[in-house]
């Protein structure tokens, strides 16, 4: 999806469901970056409940931090190119994880623990493995592999998509809206 798109999205949401909140995951084009970084650094997670997506707000702001970890809460407009800085960093693709395939299917999924120590879920026809763990009486998931089904063949899924995926599932584990 477009950021334009995606922008659109998140404001038409705060504007008409003011309560409800959707997350996303914006990959930066790796030429937006003087290093050469791998997708999980040039990805960012972020939420619908941003200054910049609200109607009528003082301020203007869009927080996120990458997915593996190493930048947090980063006010990404002032980096973004589609945010007005010029030479800015660039969107390569963006998606609401909520939208995501089989994100509907997660509540009935299957538990099987795997000789390794990791854990598969299945929903859908998707097939996430992690490494669970538990911090203040949550679950905490960290992904290790995905897999869905197309055209009758398990494709792997992109490590960005199965940090979705744990970010989804662990939200209807843990009970968090």
């Amino acid at each position: 999806m477009k950021y334009s798109d995606l922008k659109q999205i998140f404001q038409e949401l705060k504007r008409n469901s003011p309560k409800e909140d959707l997350t996303a995951h914006i990959i930066f084009t790796e030429d937006s970056f003087d290093e050469k970084y791998p997708l999980l650094s040039r990805t960012y997670h972020l939420t619908s409940d941003n200054k910049a997506f609200w109607p009528h707000m003082g301020g203007y702001s869009i927080f996120g931090s990458c997915l593996d970890g190493t930048d947090q809460h980063v006010r990404l407009e002032w980096y973004m190119a589609e945010e007005g800085n010029a030479d800015g960093w660039k969107v390569e693709d963006c998606y609401i994880l909520e939208w995501m395939r089989d994100a509907v299917a997660i509540p009935h999924f299957c538990r099987t623990e795997q000789g390794d120590g990791t854990v598969c879920y299945f929903f859908g026809d998707t097939c996430i493995r992690v490494r669970e763990s538990y911090e203040d009486g949550k679950i905490q998931l960290e992904p290790v592999v995905g897999d869905q089904a197309a055209c009758g063949e398990w494709v792997a899924l992109p490590i960005d998509r199965v940090y979705g995926y744990c970010t989804l599932l662990g939200r209807h584990l843990n009970k968090v809206a």
